[in-house]
């Protein structure tokens, strides 16, 4: 049996702060991780207790980030501890 392996690029890699659209609304959330399928596809972390993924019903695509945010350790901090 055959393996193939390829590489993708992405714009946004595990870790990186974004802005993006969810439902005609903006949010910021940490990159948790991504999977491609027709298009690479993001999981987003937005608080302690709820990341965006496929089995939610949270897909977001990489059409769907509005931008990055330069690190700011505060803001993840809110993000992943609520503090």
């Amino acid at each position: 049996m055959a393996t193939i392996h390829y590489e993708i690029e992405t714009e946004y890699d595990k870790g990186d702060l974004v802005v993006f659209r969810k439902d005609k609304t903006l949010l910021v959330g940490i990159v948790e991780g991504f999977y491609v399928d027709n298009g690479v596809w993001y999981n987003i972390r937005i608080n302690k207790d709820f990341v965006y993924t496929y089995s939610n019903g949270g897909d977001i695509a990489e059409w769907d980030i509005i931008s990055k945010i330069d690190d700011n350790e505060d803001i993840k901090n809110f993000i992943v501890n609520g503090e």
